[in-house]
Parts: structure tokens; sequence; C-alpha cells
């Protein structure tokens, strides 16, 4: 018998991710279902494409840049991705960027990417929302919460949903001092 992660070997992979990501937007911003792009890829049926998008097989090498085209995906990043679907111990990245001088920046995005096992376009919008706000606050430090801290803003945040968009009122503040004093 197959263990369950045996049908998805692939689900957690950049390429597999990217390609149900190019599926979707294909989808919604141009009304594209997904026997439409079976269809122009050349697969009879489209459950292949859902397999590929699950992680249940990979995608194949050699047919990367046509996905990449026909789903509108950065065909490096996609390339690039698929190879390291194959090959995971591969540092394709590396291998086929252009050498360049290293700066913090480029450092910066390296560590984000390895973090994320994948390029940064794979960060999800609640994801990139906060590294926005993170790099817009010249006082970053004081936007992050220790892990000690966590319980206790869990706790303001269940007692006062919109506590994150609407703070503490002044007497919700009296009343947290009082019962800490």
């Amino acid at each position: 018998m197959n263990e369950p992660d045996a049908d998805a070997a692939y689900r957690d992979s950049a390429a597999a991710k990217l390609l149900a990501e190019g599926l979707a937007n294909a989808a919604s911003e141009r009304g594209l279902s997904q026997r439409a792009i079976a269809k122009q890829l050349g697969y009879k049926q489209s459950v292949v494409l859902s397999h590929m998008a699950l992680g249940r097989v990979p995608i194949p090498i050699e047919r990367a840049e046509q996905f990449a085209e026909t789903l509108m995906l950065d065909k490096q990043t996609f390339l690039v991705a698929v190879l390291h679907q194959r090959y995971p111990k591969v540092d394709w990245r590396s291998m086929l960027s252009p050498p360049r001088v290293s700066n913090a920046t480029d450092d910066l995005v390296e560590s984000l990417e390895a973090i994320l096992d994948g390029p940064l376009d794979l960060l999800s919008d609640k994801q990139a929302h906060v590294m926005r706000e993170v790099a817009s606050d010249k006082n970053a430090s004081n936007r992050w919460l220790s892990v000690h801290e966590i319980p206790a803003i869990s706790l303001l945040r269940s007692l006062r949903p919109k506590i994150w968009s609407d703070g503490l009122s002044p007497a919700d503040r009296e009343a947290v001092r009082q019962a800490l004093t």
C-alpha cells in the first residue's frame, strides 16, 4: 500500500506551486479552463496538468519553457524550479545564473529564497505584505514579537479581534495597565 505522501512526492516543490498558480491565474485572468490549457500543451486529458500541479507527477523538464510561455510564467524561474523538482540536491540557481558581484541585497535575497526554498515570487500575498511593512518601517525591530510575547498578544487578539487594525482603546489600555500592575 502507498504511503500518504507517496501520491504527492513533488507536492511541496516550487515547480508544482508555480504550475498551480499559473493554472489559477490563467483561469481567473484569461478565462482559460484547465482543459483548454491542456489542449494548448498537446495533452489529451487535463488531469495530467492537475497531477503535476498537485505534485503527484513531475513536470517534464523538456516542456518547462512551453509551460512557462502558455501560463505566462517567468521562464528562467520556472525552469530552475522544474530542474530542482527533479534534482533537488543540485544548486541549479547558482549554476544557471551569471556570475555577479555579491552585495547585501543579493545576500538578503539568497537567504530569503533559501528559507522559502524557491524564488521570492512564491511568497503568499500575506507574506509579501508583511515583508513590505517591515521594509518600510525604520524601526522594524519594534514590529516583531519574541516567542515569549506571542501568547499575550494572541490573548489580546482573541479578546479584541480588531486590535490589529484599530489598536486598543484608551480604556482597554488602562485596564491592561491596571491588571498588570
